[in-house]
């Protein structure tokens, strides 16, 4: 069993297919090129001194050349451990040094700008491999492999083994990263293949980073299927419709805020959707109402999918063509998962509590932390620490996160529930709410906002449109409007940046 067993299966069914198609300069590769590649760079990487077990980073955007390494990476059976190409140099070392890797390739302009001054305190890696610009000490990617061998022996792994190192986004303390094995991706990987319903004739784009967890389903899961995958360094809008439209891609996957500027970017005089058939939306919840403008203008099905880096992405999802609005679907096929209250009693359909999953998917603990490890589980099911209730029909729908519930003056509030209400204000673009202390109610809500371009509002005209849908404990007491909400690499609003602001 390996990951990269992917490629080689795509190589010797369809070698002549696109696999890959570089939205940034128009490079194409098939599965056959794309299969000797990383040949080259796995012989190349067992010549540098890269054993089984060893970490390889990966500080790489989106592009072919992650792509090369990380399959390489697997193939000998090695560790790759991406991390976000915004990743200055305090976090890239951290990395470095907590995962003792032994090797690093990435891109040429970021190491020199915030890693070769500082290369002494990374006293673990041995070699930098550089993609694009030269710098001195390192090697180039494409030198190293040129004189390489086009065949290389797949290292056989167990489904125990470990494929990647991924580290989560570190709400609180450093980042923390999650063991992730060959058996965790191979068995996500077939469920997110059927989640889209994708074909061997597909293409699939997305704009979160490959060093998210969002990989497995965009992918991995193509790629079980066959499916070729088109790459963009970065998510613009403008671009994202454009090579939606130029490669006639089938699939796109992203988060909310993404989906939000591209409605507002498009015009269907521009841009040619004809093909695009699913739309994909993870890593945090789809207000409704836009739910609904996605399907209408685009003239896509909808798919909105609940998943962590602990559960190797999905864990359920809604299902093509019969989806519930709100809902992030039922469980995958393999999974399971259930609503307990604070005694980890399982909690009926309707009522709302902290979820809790054991898949195929879920991740062997995290790296040299048995501690945390330890608490993360209960009898073999992961905590999520999301909050969500489960309809009759085994619907899931997410509430909140459960550090993130608020109590006003004895009541939850859920800002989920509010936020989707302000969304539909018409000149709202983004939001996001929050709990503040309170002297006489503990905790009131606050509502920190980014208006549509050129509009204008009062605090009093957005409190006065909530107290028309919601209870008047849930409104919003006081509104911050912002030019930009803080987010993260895969563009979701991170609220611990706003609570730093309270």
């Amino acid at each position: 069993m390996n990951v990269s067993d992917l490629i080689t299966n795509n190589a010797s069914f369809n070698p002549n297919y696109k696999a890959i198609i570089c939205g940034d300069d128009g490079r194409e590769y098939t599965w056959s090129e794309f299969d000797k590649i990383i040949n080259q760079l796995g012989n190349a990487l067992v010549e540098i001194g890269v054993n089984k077990g060893d970490r390889v980073a990966i500080y790489l955007p989106n592009s072919p050349e992650f792509l090369f390494t990380y399959f390489a990476v697997a193939k000998i059976g090695a560790v790759a451990t991406p991390f976000n190409i915004l990743f200055k140099t305090a976090e890239i070392t951290y990395i470095l040094n907590n995962s003792r890797a032994k090797v690093l390739v990435g891109s040429g302009d970021e190491i020199d700008q915030n890693l070769i001054k500082v290369n002494a305190q990374t006293p673990h890696l041995e070699k930098i491999i550089t993609v694009g610009k030269p710098v001195e000490g390192a090697v180039d990617f494409y030198s190293i492999i040129l004189e390489c061998p086009e065949d290389f022996e797949t290292v056989d792994c167990s489904s125990d083994d470990l494929a990647t190192l991924m580290y989560t986004s570190g709400t609180t303390g450093q980042p923390k990263g999650a063991m992730l094995s060959h058996g965790n991706f191979i068995s996500i990987a077939a469920v997110n293949s059927k989640m889209v319903q994708i074909n061997d004739q597909d293409l699939y784009m997305t704009a979160t980073p490959y060093c998210h967890i969002f990989f497995v389903q965009s992918v991995l899961g193509p790629f079980h299927a066959g499916a070729g995958v088109v790459t963009m360094r970065s998510f613009n809008a403008e671009k994202t419709l454009e090579l939606l439209s130029r490669y006639q891609v089938t699939h796109f996957a992203g988060v909310p805020t993404m989906y939000i500027f591209m409605l507002d970017q498009f015009d269907s005089n521009k841009y040619d959707l004809s093909a695009w058939r699913l739309a994909v939306s993870a890593a945090a919840s789809m207000p409704v109402e836009h739910i609904n403008k996605i399907k209408a203008t685009f003239g896509v099905e909808f798919s909105e999918t609940y998943g962590a880096t602990e559960t190797s992405s999905t864990v359920t999802y809604g299902r093509v063509g019969h989806g519930r609005v709100g809902s992030v679907g039922p469980v995958g096929r393999g999974n399971r998962a259930k609503v307990v209250d604070n005694s980890g009693s399982e909690l009926p359909a309707g009522e709302v509590g902290e979820i809790l999953v054991k898949t195929p998917g879920v991740f062997k603990g995290y790296w040299e932390m048995p501690e945390a490890t330890r608490e993360a589980f209960d009898e073999g099911w992961y905590h999520t620490g999301d909050l969500g209730k489960f309809d009759e029909d085994g619907y899931l729908y997410i509430v909140d996160r459960k550090k993130d519930m608020i109590v006003c003056g004895g009541y939850n509030v859920y800002p989920r529930e509010v936020e989707e209400v302000i969304y539909q204000h018409p000149k709202v673009m983004e939001a996001a709410v929050l709990g503040v202390k309170d002297p006489v109610r503990g905790e009131v809500p606050k509502a920190f906002i980014r208006l549509k371009d050129n509009e204008e509002m009062t605090d009093q005209e957005l409190i006065d449109f909530c107290k028309q849908m919601i209870a008047n404990y849930k409104v919003p007491r006081n509104i911050e409007f912002m030019e930009e909400l803080p987010k993260g690499p895969t563009g979701k609003i991170l609220k611990r940046k706003l609570k730093e602001t309270i």
